[in-house]
């Protein structure tokens, strides 16, 4: 029996990602920064507090990305990472960057509906972001999806996507849309998946998931600095039209 859905009334927004029993932005609402003077400023920041402290470059190079939440009492917290082979790999580069974070104090917390909310930001930490003023975009390359053992397109992957995903037991009475939102880690697997618009209805929402991990003919080859690997971050706008 097919369970047909009004999704203009049954769909929940929902801007919060949950990380423990807590209920955090997944990031900052559009327009708002999460320090004072915007990224530019942090940076600088990062900059001036590496002369302070003195530290020096790894070894080697090291690059990592990395989430932060910041809190309404201005107070911040590093979001843990699950993906424990490339923090070993860039031990140096994690230790560096916490070592400096706390010693920053310029942090804004976000606002919805005028009340200051715990919200998450990333940035991706290299010791060219620490010691020079800016990035050559020669030495980034972006992920890319293989399909079928061949660099592809985000369109394969969004066609891979639709045809994966059963629609048998839904009837799209409206038109819905949704931005899926997940990290392709260093090992070029998909995680940390978020929809900023997600069904109420669980068992849609798994098989967005399912439907944009990795398979055995889908995957990702990571994003890499300095042709060393490292997580970056994905987003794709989905919209199921009436039938």
């Amino acid at each position: 029996m097919n369970v047909k859905i009004k999704l203009f009334l049954t769909m929940l927004f929902s801007a919060f990602f949950s990380i423990g029993n807590a209920q955090i932005l997944y990031q900052y609402p559009e327009g708002q920064d999460f320090y004072e003077g915007g990224r530019e400023q942090f940076r600088q920041d990062l900059r001036n507090l590496v002369k302070i402290n003195q530290l020096n470059p790894c070894e080697k190079t090291e690059v990592l990305m990395m989430r932060f939440v910041v809190y309404p009492d201005r107070s911040i917290k590093y979001v843990a990472d699950e993906d424990k082979l490339s923090l070993e790999n860039n031990k140096c580069m994690k230790d560096k960057t916490l070592e400096i974070i706390k010693s920053m104090n310029k942090w804004k917390p976000a606002e919805v509906n005028g009340k200051k909310t715990p919200a998450m930001f990333a940035e991706v930490f290299t010791d060219v972001l620490f010691f020079e003023n800016q990035f050559n975009e020669d030495d980034f390359k972006s992920h890319v999806y293989i399909h079928k053992n061949k660099e592809s397109t985000i369109s394969q992957f969004r066609k891979n996507f639709m045809r994966c995903f059963d629609t048998n037991g839904y009837t799209v009475v409206e038109k819905y849309s949704f931005v899926l939102h997940f990290d392709v880690n260093a090992n070029g697997e998909a995680g940390f998946f978020y929809i900023d618009m997600p069904s109420s209805l669980n068992r849609f929402n798994e098989m967005v998931i399912e439907c944009a991990s990795n398979t055995k003919t889908s995957y990702w080859k990571p994003a890499t600095f300095k042709n060393i690997p490292y997580k970056s971050r994905l987003k794709m706008p989905i919209t199921f039209t009436e039938r």
